[in-house]
C-alpha cells in the first residue's frame, strides 16, 4: 500500500468559490478525491455555489454586499487589506486542518496579511492559478516586463483584478512584506509559471510543479458518429469547436482572432464552427453556430468527441482544463504558444502550437489539420486521449500533492 494514502490528513482548501471557474473546479474535485482516498477535506470558499456540505463560506455575502465591496475594492485600487479574514483561524475547520491549501486569494474577500497568521500555526501551499501573486493587481502580465520590485507589469489598470488608478506601489509593498513574514510553499500548474515566480519576489520560496487533473471518467473519448448525432450536429461537416466564457467576445480567450478566421472560412460549406459559450448568433455566418454555455461535464464530453478541431487562441492562460478536456477525449487542440499550453499539447502530434498572436501561424495551422489524412486525424487523436489520461488525470494530480502534503509533513 503507498504510504502516502495510507496516512489520513485533514486538509482545508481556501478559493474565491467551488464549482465556477477554472481554479474552483480543480479544488473542488481535488477535494472529491481526497475524499475518495480517506482523507478529511473541507473547501473555505468566499461565494458557494453546490450544495456540498464540505463547502463552508468564510462569512456570508448577499449579491448586494458584493457588489459594494467590488466597487469599493475597485475604486480604492486595493484587494489585499481591506478585508477581515483572521477569524479563519478560529474555525473548527481550521483548527482540525493538518495543511491550509490555498487557491485564489484575490477577488474581494481575503486580507493576505492573514497568510502570516496562518502560516506561523499551519504548514501552508498556495497553488497559484495565475500571476496575480507576481503582479500589482492582474490576474496576467501579458507581455508585461520584470520590475526592479520583483514584480511584473499589469499593461494595464483595466486588467482583472481591475483598479480605479495607480497604486502599484502601495500593493507590492504590502505583498512583500506579507511574502517576507509567511512560510509557504508554491506550487504552479505549469512549468511556465514556476519560471515567472523563479524571476519573482517569490523566487526564495520552495516551488513545485503539478499540473491541473481532469476526471477522465467523464472525459473520454465517445463515438463521433453518435455524439453528432444526440446534439444534433452535422455528419457531413468538419467541427471546430471554441470554448469559453462569453465565446468569440472573450479578449483574453482570443476572441479576435478567432473572429478572424470565422470570416476566413465562412463560405466553406463543409465546416461547421461551434462557439460554445457565445452570446450572440451573427446570419452573416451561416456556419456559425452558438450553443450557450453548458455546465454539464458528460454533455461537455459529447460536444468535445464529436467535434474535429478545438481552436482555443488564448492570450492569457496557465494550464487550461478546456484544453485538457478535450484533448482527453482525443480532440485535437489549435492554439498559441501561451503560458504553460505547449507543454500540455504536442506540436503536430497531439495538435498545432502556433507562435504566440501569430495569427498567420494560426490560419497554417488550421490548414494543416484539416488537409490530414484520416489515419493521420486517427492517430492524432489517440496520441491525445491517451497522453491525456496518462498525463492529466485527477487521480495523477491527487497523488502528486499528497506525495507534497506528506513531504511537508513527515520528511
Amino acid at each position: 500500500m503507498n504510504p502516502v494514502r495510507s496516512t489520513h490528513m485533514n486538509i482545508l482548501q481556501i478559493n474565491t468559490a467551488d464549482i465556477r471557474g477554472g481554479a474552483a473546479k480543480v479544488a473542488y474535485r481535488f477535494g472529491k478525491e481526497l475524499e475518495k482516498e480517506g482523507h478529511g477535506s473541507v473547501l473555505l470558499v468566499s461565494r458557494k455555489y453546490s450544495l456540498d456540505d464540505n463547502v463552508v463560506p468564510i462569512r456570508p455575502y448577499n449579491d448586494f454586499k458584493r457588489r459594494l465591496l467590488k466597487k469599493l475594492t475597485y475604486y480604492l485600487a486595493n484587494d489585499i487589506d481591506l478585508f477581515h479574514s483572521d477569524h479563519i483561524l478560529k474555525m473548527n475547520e481550521f483548527k482540525k486542518a493538518d495543511i491550509i491549501h490555498c487557491h485564489n486569494l484575490h477577488s474581494n474577500y481575503f486580507n493576505l496579511k492573514t497568510l502570516i497568521k496562518i502560516s506561523a500555526s499551519k504548514p501552508v501551499i498556495w497553488t497559484f492559478h495565475d500571476m496575480w501573486p507576481i503582479t500589482a493587481h492582474c490576474a496576467h502580465s501579458f507581455d508585461g516586463a520584470l520590475k526592479n520590485s520583483g514584480f511584473f507589469t499589469c499593461p494595464s489598470l483595466e486588467i482583472y483584478p481591475p483598479i480605479a488608478w495607480h497604486n502599484e506601489k502601495y500593493l507590492e509593498k504590502i505583498k512583500e512584506q506579507v511574502y517576507s513574514k509567511s512560510n509557504f510553499h508554491i506550487v504552479t500548474p505549469s512549468k511556465w509559471l514556476a519560471d515567472k515566480v523563479g524571476q519573482s519576489t517569490l523566487a526564495n520560496k520552495p516551488i513545485t510543479v503539478i499540473y491541473n487533473g481532469i476526471d477522465t471518467n467523464i472525459f473520454k473519448s465517445l463515438s463521433k458518429d453518435q455524439s453528432r448525432d444526440e446534439l444534433g450536429l452535422p455528419q457531413d461537416k468538419k467541427i471546430i469547436l471554441i470554448v469559453a466564457k462569453r465565446g468569440q467576445s472573450n479578449p483574453w480567450k482570443g476572441g479576435n482572432y478567432f473572429q478572424n478566421i470565422v470570416n476566413k472560412y465562412k463560405h466553406r460549406n463543409d465546416i461547421c464552427f461551434i462557439d460554445l459559450g457565445g452570446i450572440k448568433e451573427d446570419d452573416s455566418m451561416p456556419n456559425l453556430k452558438i450553443v450557450p454555455y453548458i455546465n454539464d461535464e458528460k454533455v461537455m464530453a459529447k460536444y468535445y468527441s464529436a467535434s474535429d478541431i478545438l481552436l482555443y487562441p488564448s492570450i492569457a492562460d496557465n494550464c487550461p482544463l478546456v484544453v485538457l478536456e478535450a484533448q482527453a477525449c482525443g480532440l485535437p487542440v489549435l492554439s498559441f504558444n501561451t503560458g504553460g499550453i505547449s507543454e500540455l499539447v504536442e506540436h503536430k502530434k497531439t495538435g498545432y502550437i502556433a507562435g504566440y498572436k501569430k495569427s498567420e501561424e494560426l490560419s497554417a495551422g488550421l490548414e494543416f489539420l484539416l488537409s490530414l489524412p484520416d489515419h493521420e486525424l486517427k492517430s492524432m487523436r489517440n496520441s491525445s486521449s491517451i497522453g491525456a489520461s496518462q498525463n492529466f488525470s485527477l487521480e495523477l494530480m491527487a497523488q502528486k500533492y499528497l506525495e507534497l502534503y506528506s513531504s511537508i509533513l513527515y520528511d
